[in-house]
């Protein structure tokens, strides 16, 4: 299994191998209910503004998320971070992309928080529960009339202390 960052341009094949796993990872996401044509326009604007990590096996995606910065303060020491759009085949594999994105995260600033949002029909919540993140919240009717959501978070520093 390899790790990589899109740095290098992605084929139209790639997007709809994306398309693929999205559309079979989040059953009930608007976007990705839609047809390939559409999947593919938002997952290309996603990638021109966010980090894009994709875990690939044989030439096949089988893990991905986009790192986004939702801000920093004034100095930049520290940032806080969001995951957008995890999804994976299995549990290593989503344990492979959380460990190299909070590697990311981690080395950008001195102190780092990831916040999440998960709907509670969405698949991970116990993942992220296990690897460290904490439920901080829950927003009522956030993604869909009558869902409720998780706010989970994690703190990081670059000295390796998590809060």
């Amino acid at each position: 299994m390899v790790v990589s960052s899109v740095s290098k341009k992605l084929f139209n094949g790639d997007y709809k191998q994306l398309a693929e796993l999205y559309r079979s990872f989040f059953s009930t996401h608007t976007i990705f209910q839609k047809g390939d044509r559409e999947i593919i326009l938002y997952l290309q604007e996603q990638a021109k503004e966010h980090e894009l990590i994709l875990m690939e096996e044989e030439h096949k995606i089988i893990g991905a998320l986009f790192l986004v910065l939702e801000g920093k303060n004034a100095d930049g020491t520290h940032t806080r971070w969001k995951f957008r759009h995890f999804a994976f085949k299995s549990d290593t594999v989503a344990l492979r992309l959380l460990k190299e994105a909070e590697k990311r995260v981690q080395n950008s600033s001195a102190t780092a928080k990831i916040e999440l949002t998960i709907a509670e029909t969405e698949k991970g919540q116990t993942f992220y529960l296990r690897n460290g993140y904490k439920k901080e919240g829950i927003l009522k009717n956030h993604y869909r009339w009558g869902e409720s959501c998780l706010v989970l978070g994690k703190s990081l520093s670059k000295n390796g202390y998590q809060k």
